[in-house]
């Protein structure tokens, strides 16, 4: 794991918002987080998980992470 997942998932435990760059949360950041919410599932930390969880979608959202799906006429 890298140094910036490493800080990401500090502010996880903290319950800070995430801030990073496109290139780092696609490249790092975004897999870290869902390790992250697999370990807290193993242990039965289900709130820290659906937190987790829930900041992988915010991201996903402020960084555009799928948004091919979406219709050409759709992105305008």
């Amino acid at each position: 794991m890298t140094e910036e997942a490493r800080k990401a998932i500090a502010c996880l435990r903290e319950g800070s918002p995430i801030e990073c760059s496109d290139d780092a949360y696609l490249s790092e950041i975004r897999d870290a987080i869902l390790l992250f919410a697999l370990d807290c599932s193993d242990s039965n930390d289900i709130d820290r998980m659906q937190i987790a969880l829930a900041e992988v979608n915010r991201l996903d959202n402020e960084h555009c992470y799928g948004m091919s799906a979406k219709l050409p006429d759709e992105l305008t």
